[in-house]
């Protein structure tokens, strides 16, 4: 099972815990060093001092008397460079730590009530981080955590740490996971070879995130449930249980509350510039030149997505389909089969592409948690990714192995992969090609 940094699972905390790694970079402290990041997040009420509170300078000292190797602040400041390090805030693989963009960003909502725009950041940055398990293989944590509650509906916190046990995002390894959430917990941690303590440890930080962030909601029975639509918890959970005591489960075959029933005329009308999450992300305290150069590439970039979600969705709607959007790019139900898909447009280097396809990724395994029975029942929804000019084959054929067929706009239309015409022809014998 993968290991998992648990010191502090708080969203405003590490919030707070960026904006001190920032400070003391830019004071040109060693933020590699333990004993100048751990006292630094003492001072800044991100690391506790003790269940027996007492003044921080008393507690400093205190700790400062002990062995290096018995400073518990030491042990807080390796974790939350490890954590940062994963959600791609910070980079410490040189003699220095240098703070990314995305980093700069988490540390400028430190101090800000949670909005909106800090639930999106979060999510986003904790859905895309990848954990390499030293296998040769790696998974996104978090959305195979949501994909498991979605499998395993009432799962409770105890079982959770499964979610880091999956080596990849395939479906077999949920499959395998899902398998063993019935099993008591000494007989998991037994059969995956996994000490209690380690255990314990992965309960602490992922199920925490999924409920600040609203993707999930507790039932009556303690266990987790996806909410209706990520970010939104106070609409409830996508099952519910039959009235009478005892009543077991049931499905609420219907979309998200905040998914909106639109048609090609209507689809993809309600972004902005401001909330695209396509093109350069910059840090709040750039050049407003270069802000504004930045926003204009990123209301461009909305222009041309926008066109290709009502292009693709109209030979969807004229077959028959049910057309949403909202979190998705469009989700197109026939019957109890849909069709996910996400839109993303490339601006011709190697690295969009990149980061495209990757987002591309995440965010199709990420909704399908949300959709492959709450929208449509089994047996769920094929998923495909949508660009506007042709991916390297490599890109493709990655996508296509996780179940992701491909289209592609051409200047006659779009052109399906094999697997995506596929997908196409099973839901109503679409054909863009």
């Amino acid at each position: 099972m993968k290991g998992f940094p648990n010191q502090v699972a708080d969203l405003t905390k590490l919030a707070k815990a960026m904006e001190c790694i920032v400070m003391l970079v830019d004071a040109g402290d060693d933020v590699k060093d333990d004993g100048v990041l751990g006292p630094a997040l003492v001072r800044a009420g991100i690391a506790g001092t003790g269940h027996t509170p007492m003044p921080i300078q008393k507690y400093l000292r205190e700790q400062l008397s002990k062995p290096t190797s018995g400073q518990s602040f030491r042990t807080t400041a390796r974790g939350l460079r490890e954590l940062f390090r994963l959600l791609g805030f910070i980079a410490d693989s040189g003699r220095d730590v240098t703070v990314t963009a995305a980093g700069k960003r988490a540390a400028s909502f430190a101090g800000r009530d949670m909005n909106d725009e800090q639930m999106a950041f979060w999510r986003d940055a904790i859905s895309n981080l990848v954990h390499d398990g030293g296998d040769g293989e790696s998974s996104h944590p978090y959305q195979v955590l949501l994909r498991l509650v979605a499998k395993k509906p009432g799962i409770k916190r105890a079982k959770c740490p499964l979610a880091l046990e999956a080596r990849n995002d395939s479906a077999r390894e949920l499959d395998r996971i899902a398998a063993l959430v019935n099993l008591p917990e000494d007989k998991i941690r037994a059969q995956i070879g996994v000490s209690k303590s380690n255990w314990d440890n992965a309960k602490k930080v992922l199920p925490k995130f999924a409920e600040q962030l609203g993707d999930v909601v507790r039932g009556a029975d303690d266990g987790f449930y996806l909410a209706d639509a990520p970010g939104r918890a106070e609409a409830g959970a996508s099952v519910a249980r039959d009235a009478g005591r005892g009543g077991a489960p049931r499905r609420q075959v219907r979309p998200p509350r905040t998914s909106r029933r639109v048609t090609p005329e209507t689809i993809a009308r309600a972004g902005t510039a401001d909330t695209f999450d396509e093109g350069i992300v910059l840090p709040p305290d750039v050049d407003p030149r270069a802000m504004a150069a930045a926003i204009e590439a990123r209301l461009n970039r909305l222009r041309r997505h926008n066109l290709l979600v009502q292009a693709l969705s109209a030979p969807l709607f004229d077959a028959g389909g049910t057309i949403y959007e909202i979190p998705y790019d469009v989700l197109a139900v026939f019957g109890e089969l849909g069709l996910l898909i996400e839109v993303k447009t490339l601006d011709g280097t190697p690295d969009d592409e990149r980061a495209q396809v990757r987002n591309a990724l995440s965010q199709l395994l990420y909704y399908e948690a949300f959709v492959t029975e709450p929208v449509v029942g089994d047996p769920g929804v094929r998923k495909i990714a949508c660009f506007d000019a042709p991916i390297s084959d490599a890109h493709r054929e990655w996508l296509n192995s996780q179940e992701i067929g491909v289209i592609w706009a051409t200047r006659d239309g779009f052109y399906a992969d094999d697997l995506a015409a596929q997908f196409l022809a099973e839901v109503a014998e679409i054909r863009l090609r």
